[in-house]
């Protein structure tokens, strides 16, 4: 990925162990590019989480949708119920949409919760 790729473009981040390059998030992004959309893996260790949430706020990321072995862990930062499974930035608030439980995170989920999105 170049950065020419994203410019201009509203910057979605998938938040995992074991995320980054991985196929799925590739064929979602052929189906959100015309949206304006483009979503990006992230490799987060656990030791590093805590100071990669913090710093959603003033990050370039505008949505982060949270791996299932994040989102309990998301929810417990933002005092939730449950776990968080994406939050989306609102000028310098984060929304948070939630889940009662445990999600698995695959293609067909991402683009239900990008649906919505728009770029």
């Amino acid at each position: 990925m170049n950065p020419s790729d994203i410019h201009g473009k509203k910057l979605i981040a998938v938040a995992g162990k074991d995320c980054f390059g991985k196929q799925f998030i590739s064929t979602v992004n052929k189906e959100i590019a015309d949206r304006n959309l483009m979503m990006i893996g992230i490799n987060i260790n656990e030791e590093d989480f805590g100071f990669f949430i913090n710093n959603l706020p003033q990050s370039k990321v505008e949505v982060t949708i949270f791996m299932p072995e994040y989102q309990k862990m998301a929810a417990e930062h933002f005092n939730q119920e449950g776990v968080v499974l994406m939050s989306i930035k609102h000028d310098d608030t984060l929304e948070l949409i939630t889940s009662s439980y445990v999600t698995p995170i695959d293609d067909i989920k991402l683009l239900e919760l990008t649906q919505n999105i728009k770029g």
